[in-house]
C-alpha cells in the first residue's frame, strides 16, 4: 500500500512511533555529550602574526612592492608548512618533553591564514595541550625568521604578535555536539517509523478496499470476545474431615 507524504501521515507517524523518536533523541543526546565530555580530546588554538615587507628604493617601488609582498603571503605559506621549516622547529622541540611532536603532527597542526592586501598572516597551531601550542607557533614564526632569508633573500621580518597561551579550547564544542546528537537520534527515529508505516502492508481503512482496489462491501462483521466462566466445585473429603475447593475452567 502506497503511502504520500501528507500531514495527516505524519501525525499518525508522531501519534503511533512518538515515544520511539523521543527515546533515541534523548539516547542521540547522551551519546554525543558521552563523546564530547569523555572522549573527544580538547583541542587549544595559539596564533603568531607575521610581516614580511620587503626594503624598496623608491616611492614608486613601495607601491609595487607591497603588492609583490601580498602576492608571496602564498609562497610563505607554503614554506612554512614544508620540511624545510618544520624540521627545523622539531629539531628544537626535542627533549622537552611534552612540546616533542612528530613531522606529520606538527604538518597538520599549522595553518597559515591571511587577510586579502594585507601583508600581514598569522600561524595557527592547533594542540591538545595549551602551552605547546603557543610554544610550537612562536617557535614556527622564529624558525621561518631565520630560514627565509637564506631562501628568498628576505631580511625583514618582522613578529608582530607572539602567541599567547590559550585559555579555553576551540573544540570540540560541547552544546553544538549534544543537539546534533539530538537531532541526529531524532532523525533516526523518523526514519525508523517511516520504515514501519510504509512497509505495513495490512488493510487499515474500509476506504482502502472500497476506493483504491474497487471492491463492493457486502458489510461489516463485529468480532466479540467470548467471556470465560469459571466453575467452582465444592469437594468433601469425609477421611480428612475437611473441605477443598477445586476450580475448573
Amino acid at each position: 500500500m502506497e503511502q504520500v507524504l501528507t500531514f495527516e501521515f505524519v501525525m499518525k507517524l508522531i501519534r503511533e512511533y512518538g515515544r520511539a523518536i523521543v527515546s533515541l533523541s534523548m539516547i542521540g543526546g547522551l551519546v554525543a555529550m558521552s563523546v564530547t565530555l569523555w572522549i573527544a580530546q580538547p583541542q587549544y588554538q595559539a596564533s603568531v602574526q607575521v610581516l614580511v615587507n620587503r626594503k624598496h628604493t623608491s616611492a614608486g617601488d613601495d607601491l609595487t612592492g607591497q603588492q609583490a609582498d601580498v602576492q608571496m603571503i602564498t609562497t610563505y605559506k607554503e614554506l612554512i608548512t614544508n620540511p624545510v621549516i618544520l624540521k627545523p622547529v622539531r629539531q628544537s622541540l626535542l627533549g622537552k618533553g611534552e612540546l616533542q611532536r612528530s613531522l606529520s603532527t606538527l604538518k597538520q597542526a599549522v595553518t597559515v591564514t591571511s587577510t586579502a592586501n594585507s601583508q600581514v598572516f598569522s600561524i595557527v597551531v592547533h594542540d591538545h595541550n595549551a602551552q605547546a601550542s603557543a610554544v610550537i607557533a612562536n617557535q614556527i614564526a622564529a624558525t621561518f625568521q631565520k630560514q627565509v632569508q637564506h631562501i628568498i633573500k628576505v631580511n625583514n621580518v618582522t613578529i608582530v604578535a607572539p602567541a599567547e597561551v590559550p585559555q579555553a579550547p576551540v573544540s570540540p564544542k560541547k552544546l553544538a555536539n549534544i543537539l546534533i546528537g539530538i537531532v541526529g537520534g531524532g532523525l533516526v527515529g523518523l526514519m525508523f517509523a517511516s520504515v514501519r508505516i510504509l512497509t505495513n502492508r495490512r488493510v487499515q481503512t474500509l476506504e482502502f478496499l472500497t476506493e483504491e482496489l474497487q471492491l463492493t462491501s457486502l458489510g461489516l462483521i463485529n468480532h466479540q470476545l467470548q467471556q470465560q466462566t469459571q466453575t467452582v466445585q465444592l469437594k468433601v473429603d469425609k477421611s480428612l474431615g475437611d473441605s477443598q475447593i477445586s476450580k475448573r475452567v
